[in-house]
């Protein structure tokens, strides 16, 4: 019994020790870049040309079933996602704020939401950008998880600054397959399959925040909210539109396993014409 005590006593204490130690080797190694000390990031900057990925996302109201800050998960899980498929890549801290339209009276209603107004959200992403580009990287990636008015302020801020900083060897993309031809595919899967295909809150929605935040999901408010125009039409009053109730997290892990593959389709069609790629932090 002594001796079982004695091991007890130095396996806790090996746990305490190593503990620290083996998360501080995992943060090293992290493809965020909030995980990274200065050092670690200047290190990966030296070796090699890793893109900055600068993710945005949204916080706003989806009816009684889905989390406000259902993008910001959705986000941070495909950024993941997408830095590991490309191998020398770097997550920015997700962008939480976009333009919802959420200063228009019917949005009163559902509390939470917050927006930006396109013009800020520009000046934001361009200062991120520029942050980046000064701390050395040479490649940057600007994508969204939040569609509309985000999708063209991005689309244009990319060619702004690429114009700018690439007689510099530094470049800077757009990527929207992420969502745009993504949400046409998926529609289309579940087009096929006699569902409603689209919704703020209906299937792909809320599917996609289940398989990466399942507490973010309330499965027994699942109801149908408006279905016209394939659920994209306007919101019920309870601010939702689509439908949810056949909503799963096999379906999410599909459907965001599909906007992963085509982001990572088209900015690696993006690095392959953008032209060499000076390694080393400028000074």
């Amino acid at each position: 019994m002594y001796k079982i005590m004695i091991w007890a006593f130095l396996i806790c204490a090996l746990t305490v020790v190593e503990g620290p130690r083996s998360a501080d080797a995992a943060a090293s190694k992290s493809v965020f870049l909030e995980d990274l000390t200065t050092a670690e990031l200047k290190d990966r900057l030296t070796r090699g040309c890793p893109v900055a990925l600068v993710y945005g996302a949204s916080v706003e109201e989806t009816g009684p079933h889905v989390a406000l800050g259902k993008h910001m998960f959705r986000a941070r899980a495909y950024g993941e996602a997408l830095a590991h498929e490309m191998g020398a890549a770097v997550v920015a801290p997700i962008l939480p704020f976009a333009p919802v339209g959420a200063f228009s009276e019917r949005w009163k209603a559902w509390p939470g939401s917050i927006s930006l107004s396109p013009e800020t959200y520009s000046r934001v992403n361009e200062e991120v950008s520029r942050s980046l580009i000064a701390g050395g990287f040479r490649r940057i990636a600007l994508l969204n998880d939040h569609g509309g008015p985000a999708q063209t302020a991005l689309h244009d801020l990319a060619a702004k600054l690429d114009a700018e900083f690439s007689a510099q060897g530094v470049r800077i993309f757009f990527i929207s397959d992420n969502y745009a031809r993504a949400r046409d595919e998926i529609q289309a899967d579940i087009r096929a399959s006699g569902q409603v295909a689209s919704g703020h809150g209906g299937l792909w929605d809320t599917a996609e925040t289940m398989a990466v935040r399942p507490s973010a999901v309330r499965p027994e408010k699942f109801h149908p909210g408006n279905i016209t125009q394939e659920g994209n039409g306007p919101v019920n009053e309870e601010g939702f539109s689509g439908d949810p109730t056949t909503a799963n997290r096999a379906l999410g892990r599909k459907f965001g396993a599909l906007r992963v593959r085509l982001a990572a389709d088209e900015l690696r069609s993006a690095l392959s014409t953008a032209g060499a790629c000076e390694t080393g932090v400028r000074q």
